[in-house]
């Protein structure tokens, strides 16, 4: 089983791929180990010994593993499937095994990887969707406000939220607007991710890459005012990250505005600022956020996901910590090939 046919499966049901990998790790053990009892078998895998009888109990049922006397022993059946059930662990194994090395070169907290690079293969998106509205609520735990990007992977992230128990929660955008889809923008995220969630929403009336000057101006407004202290404020950031070139030319930036980019050494923009590899930020409108608290006095989380985007991550992840990055093994492994560059 290669790693594309994991990747499809985690789309079509990433809400059970953990009990899946669960089995196929106790089938391949217990292949392995044979006669075990679940009590030793426990200990080797480091699970509960309630997960181990589940997961033991259904591959019982499939006919895959029988219960002697000595302990579970694999059956005939069983024993076809061993093939697929390694290359299934052996797969979660690598992604388990990039996310830590990530993070420890990152030094960001928690880190979740899936299969395949979104440059090569579209279809990934929707799973990066998924892992990230996984991580939404748990990351929300004791927050009062969320404070949201916007763009496609986000997008995608808020219709992937899966309805619960409403949550206390205010959810504002974190940049202006930047033209382009109504679908994509800000606003429009901060007002889904509150229906998703249960919460409410504030709209922000201010363009991205407004100068000082005129965006003081109209924070004079009261609903524009009280919008940006809620945004300020906000305990968790949740944004995409592009390649700063991308950016400028997908915000209309002129040919002598991306050179000027390039020569300050940009190579990455979120929020509406831009960084340079070594996480400086060199260049930005009027920033709704003082990019000197981003990722101190609120949770950062970054969600982004392809080879092409690996520079523009580090650089971003460099500037600030974070508690979350949701992005996919095109992007892990070239962040990894990259030169280890430590925060400024």
């Amino acid at each position: 089983m290669d790693t594309s046919i994991l990747g499809s499966l985690f789309q079509i049901a990433p809400d059970l791929m953990e009990e899946i990998e669960q089995r196929a790790l106790i089938l391949e053990r217990v292949a392995a180990l044979e006669p075990i009892g679940r009590r030793a078998l426990a200990a080797r895998l480091h699970l509960s010994e309630r997960a181990v009888r589940s997961g033991a109990d259904a591959l019982k049922a499939a006919g895959c593993i029988e219960q002697t006397t000595a302990g579970m022993e694999i059956t005939e059946q069983g024993r076809q499937l061993i093939g697929t059930a390694k290359a299934v662990s052996r797969g979660r194994r690598m992604l388990s095994s990039l996310e830590l090395a990530l993070s420890r070169r990152l030094g960001v907290e928690k880190v979740c990887v899936v299969h395949g690079n979104a440059d090569l293969d579209e279809s990934v998106l929707p799973e990066i969707a998924q892992a990230a509205a996984q991580q939404i609520r748990p990351l929300l735990q004791g927050a009062h406000v969320l404070a949201v990007s916007g763009g496609r992977t986000l997008a995608l992230a808020a219709e992937a939220i899966v309805p619960a128990a409403p949550m206390e929660i205010t959810v504002v955008p974190a940049q202006g607007g930047t033209g382009g889809s109504v679908r994509e923008q800000a606003n429009t995220l901060a007002e889904e991710f509150a229906r998703r969630l249960g919460g409410e929403s504030r709209m922000l009336y201010l363009p991205d890459g407004i100068s000082g000057e005129a965006a003081g101006e109209l924070a004079r407004l009261p609903q524009v005012r009280e919008v940006l202290e809620l945004v300020r404020g906000a305990d968790v950031l949740l944004y995409g990250v592009s390649p700063a070139l991308t950016s400028a030319v997908r915000r209309g930036m002129s040919m002598g505005e991306r050179e000027s980019l390039l020569r300050r050494g940009a190579a990455a923009e979120a929020l509406g600022m831009y960084f340079s590899g070594r996480g400086e930020m060199v260049s930005g409108g009027y920033p709704l956020l003082d990019e000197r608290d981003m990722g101190v006095r609120s949770r950062a989380a970054a969600v982004a996901a392809g080879a092409s985007r690996a520079e523009a991550i580090a650089a971003v992840c460099l500037h600030h910590p974070h508690k979350l990055l949701v992005t996919d093994e095109g992007a892990a492994q070239r962040i990894l090939e990259l030169p280890a560059v430590r925060r400024g």
